[in-house]
């Protein structure tokens, strides 16, 4: 038996007779504020699903098709996003801290003020997206950042070693202590970025056609 409720006032919001969500329409589901901590969504298909402020803490969402998907103000700390597709997902204030993201799919997705520290983004896609959000200590490496708005975004202790930042806006973005070898930068130059100081502004590139930040 599985019984989802909500996390504030305990009501029951799906009950199902079943040992796992397998097998279930998940796809536009809407559990805004649901306690869902530590369920298995691995491989499954939730697009365009509307979970804002849930409990998500140690949930499995590997592998599973999140495109669309709407997750405002949710905890995510600690959960499992590898290889997911999260494409011009809303996680708008999300709470992501410790989540093991490897191979993550973020292109387009929206992510203004959430909080990625700690987070292990290895190899993921996160071109085009908006990460105006907090990336201390987060994992980059060969993430693709191409055309990213990075703009204000905090990267102290982040290791960007072979990112390639190629279009992002990195205006104002503090880069202290982050790790730069190999890194691609934003003019698309294989070569270091400084990291030295605290705070770093950087020029932007022309803009190409596809550029979405103004």
């Amino acid at each position: 038996m599985i019984q989802i409720k909500h996390k504030a006032t305990g009501a029951v919001m799906m009950q199902l007779d079943a040992d796992s969500l397998h097998g279930v329409k998940l796809t536009g589901i809407k559990f805004s504020g649901a306690c869902l901590r530590g369920f298995c969504f691995r491989e499954l298909d939730l697009r365009n699903s509307d979970l804002r402020e849930t409990d998500l803490r140690e949930c499995d969402f590997s592998g599973a098709n999140l495109n669309g998907i709407i997750l405002d103000g949710a905890n995510a700390a600690r959960a499992i996003f590898s290889g997911a597709d999260l494409t011009d997902a809303s996680l708008v204030s999300v709470d992501f801290s410790d989540a093991r993201m490897a191979r993550v799919n973020m292109r387009y997705a929206k992510l203004t003020g959430a909080n990625l520290a700690g987070a292990d983004l290895t190899r993921a896609d996160v071109s085009m997206a908006d990460l105006r959000a907090n990336l201390n200590r987060t994992n980059l490496f060969h993430a693709d950042l191409r055309g990213a708005d990075l703009s204000g975004a905090n990267l102290t202790g982040a290791n960007l070693e072979e990112a390639d930042l190629t279009n992002a806006n990195m205006t104002c973005a503090i880069m202290a202590r982050a790790k730069v070898r190999d890194t691609i930068d934003s003019a698309g130059r294989h070569k270091q970025v400084v990291a030295a100081g605290s705070v770093r502004t950087v020029a932007r590139p022309s803009r190409p056609w596809w550029q979405f930040w103004s």
